[in-house]
């Protein structure tokens, strides 16, 4: 078992400062469903894909590919300033400002949802963003839980991290995504299927003070 020694800076904490109102404020769910039908079967967005230039820069590294799918560019280091990212890591409400702070000239707005322990929910959301408006999306996830890691000992459980989906096969029920960290050698382009990273959503965390954000779904306004 590989013993990963740096688990406490990798993460990002997504403690929320609001969690309430972030809730009240999710897509709609009864949305997903419409939208999720007109997107094609199959779907794989070019992005250009960086690994985060910390341990614990995963949400910098993953906002500046999700915005540059919206037509803007900018580094992981401006964005780590911007969302106030430690050796802790990214505060949830953060990285939720500093995406709306860049996309709100675009026609698009970031918007969290907290339902995406479910696969099918997670299927609909991930597959309009992508399939049909084209954007790539952040997603919070447990590093512990996803299949590339199972041979890492991170010393505690329940380790957060945020990651980017770009594609995806309905058929297959599989995503492709593309994970920052490179700290174990286990990071770049991976598949995983609907239930895994159900699974290992971060909407799956009921602890008292956290948000339960599972992505930043791109909407139009």
């Amino acid at each position: 078992m590989k013993k990963f020694l740096a688990s406490a800076v990798l993460t990002s904490a997504f403690i929320a400062l609001h969690p309430a109102s972030a809730l009240a404020t999710q897509a709609p769910a009864g949305s997903a469903t419409a939208q999720a039908s007109a997107s094609p079967t199959r779907a794989m967005l070019t992005i250009k894909g960086v690994f985060q230039a910390t341990e614990y820069w995963c949400a910098p590294a993953s906002a500046s590919i999700a915005l540059r799918t919206l037509g803007i560019k900018v580094n992981q280091a401006t964005l780590a300033k911007k969302m106030r990212t430690n050796k802790d890591g990214s505060l949830a409400d953060n990285i939720l400002r500093v995406l709306n702070a860049y996309s709100k000239k675009t026609g698009y707005t970031y918007v969290p949802s907290s339902d995406t322990y479910s696969s099918k929910r997670l299927g609909q959301r991930l597959t309009h963003s992508i399939g049909t408006l084209g954007k790539a999306v952040p997603v919070q996830v447990f590093l512990d839980r996803l299949p590339w890691y199972r041979d890492v000992d991170f010393g505690r459980k329940n380790v957060g991290h945020v990651m980017i989906v770009h594609g995806y096969d309905k058929e297959a029920k599989t995503f492709t995504v593309w994970d920052p960290n490179n700290y174990t050698g286990d990071g770049g382009e991976h598949r995983i299927t609907w239930a895994q990273l159900a699974k290992a959503s971060f909407s799956t965390n009921h602890a008292p003070g956290y948000s339960r954000w599972g992505i930043y779904q791109p909407v139009k306004k």
